[in-house]
């Protein structure tokens, strides 16, 4: 009876470390592949931004670089570009556009998208939006990202100083963030623990997934 009692302590002993074992397992498998998720599409959002950000100004008049810039803000950056002089850029994206010569503009914007709330904190995502506007076309406007700052775009002078002033300006720095909000959380564990345990193991599982920061230099703006 006894080695029985036993047998049903140590078989219940093991069910326990196989069930936590396995739990562990899960909660690093499915982080591990959300992270891998947040950092491609981050790099995508990149590849588009640094993209764009070539051809500011492509087009436009020597006499005309002043005007290149129409907005820069952190949060919101417009610009005068011609995207549809030659058909070469952005056909594939929309079509056999018409040729000519004047200005259409690209703008992106950085909004407030969700919130994600774990307890006692929370993290806010921004939706960045990309607005194609070519003339004689109808607008083109898309959600390319989500992230988790919302100061994106700084406006650098020829030696890489930040400016305040549009016409000054010969090359920006955008800075992107990712963090993972799509994590496997133990609630359990979570809700046993006291607020500043619980903060301190959120920190742990919210981490920055990604990070990029680059400048463009756009050759149109140094003319």
């Amino acid at each position: 009876m006894i080695d029985i009692l036993g047998g049903m302590v140590i078989g219940g002993i093991l069910l326990i470390v196989a069930i936590s074992a396995m739990d562990n397992a899960v909660e690093q498998f499915v982080n591990h592949n959300a992270d891998a998720i947040v950092q491609n599409e981050l790099t995508g959002l990149t590849q588009i931004i640094q993209h764009d950000l070539r051809k500011m100004g492509y087009g436009i008049p020597e006499n005309q670089q002043n005007t290149i810039l129409r907005i820069g803000q952190p949060t919101h950056l417009k610009y005068l570009t011609n995207l549809n002089m030659e058909r070469d850029y952005f056909a594939d994206q929309h079509g056999n556009l018409h040729i000519d010569v004047i200005p259409d503009t690209i703008e992106y914007q950085i909004a407030v998208f969700d919130t994600v709330n774990f307890i006692d904190t929370s993290i806010v995502l921004y939706s960045v939006t990309r607005t194609v506007k070519v003339t004689q076309e109808n607008p083109s406007v898309s959600y390319i990202g989500t992230i988790v700052n919302n100061s994106v775009f700084r406006y650098l002078d020829q030696i890489g100083n930040p400016t305040g002033v549009l016409p000054a300006t010969k090359m920006i720095e955008v800075t992107l963030v990712a963090m993972n909000p799509n994590i496997y959380i133990n609630n359990d564990v979570l809700l046993a623990l006291g607020p500043v345990e619980r903060m301190r193991e959120l920190r742990k599982l919210i981490r920055e997934s990604y990070w990029r920061q680059t400048r463009v230099i756009s050759k149109n703006l140094r003319r």
